[in-house]
């Protein structure tokens, strides 16, 4: 059954035409990956699927519910099922890891402070993390970080979450371990995961499906086994990280 189906997507900024007629289906319960290179639209992609951004033409179903025609009380309420892993994890810098993490909790739900704890603690331990509740951001190495991001998605119990380039920044030890903890969320609370990213290695290691943003539309979607043998020029030159292709740099 599709949790999230797009049909038709288009999104202009001023002259600049960013998606060109996305059309993609999310399985519930699957980990789909979203290739391209820098600012072939995966965030503005993204953006629209959590209601942040209404698209010029087209729509977006999750559970068969169009959320570009709802309101936006009904849109509030819809968005309580999504959680969103940030690139750079977005942790307030004022706030120790316990707030950052209560922060969501508090606004959404009515649960106890103790309840709250209880949560925090549990989400932290999830993701290999224990005893930091009592620190702030700045104490945190840059894994440490994406894991208390991690965490705070979590935390919130969603069905379905978004990650924005989780292995950026991450040397290739740390990013294989996000990557492997990503699958172990994914197992574990059985949620549909829309992950954006141009780390290759990690996207063969957590797609059930990949499907390749160029030019604004999707150009090709299919398994990892059949990403990694495709005849597409244009996907073959980015998952070899080739200069030489259709693909052109300036």
């Amino acid at each position: 059954m599709n949790h999230i189906e797009i049909v038709n997507l288009h999104k202009s900024f001023g002259e600049k035409k960013v998606l060109r007629g996305v059309n993609l289906t999310v399985k519930r319960g699957e980990t789909f990956v979203v290739i391209g290179g820098s600012g072939t639209g995966k965030s503005v992609l993204m953006k629209h699927i959590v209601g942040l951004i209404k698209p010029d033409k087209g729509d977006i179903f999750v559970d068969g519910e169009s959320i570009v025609k709802m309101s936006k009380k009904e849109l509030l309420k819809k968005m309580r099922k999504f959680a969103y892993v940030f690139q750079g994890a977005a942790l307030f810098d004022s706030l120790n890891i316990r707030e950052n993490i209560a922060f969501g909790l508090r606004r959404f739900f009515d649960y106890s402070e103790d309840e709250i704890s209880n949560i925090v603690r549990e989400s932290l331990e999830s993701v290999g993390l224990f005893d930091v509740e009592q620190k702030m951001p700045s104490e945190l190495s840059g894994g440490m970080k994406k894991r208390v991001g991690l965490a705070r998605a979590i935390a919130l119990k969603p069905e379905i979450i978004l990650y924005d380039e989780p292995t950026t920044g991450l040397d290739p030890v740390m990013s294989d371990a996000i990557s492997r903890l990503i699958n172990q969320i994914s197992e574990k609370y059985r949620v549909t995961s829309i992950v954006i990213t141009h780390d290759m290695k990690s996207a063969f290691t957590i797609a059930d499906r990949i499907g390749m943003l160029y030019q604004g539309e999707i150009i090709e979607t299919g398994t990892v086994e059949e990403i990694k043998n495709t005849s597409n020029l244009i996907l073959k030159q980015f998952i070899e990280g080739s200069s030489e292709g259709p693909i052109q740099f300036i």
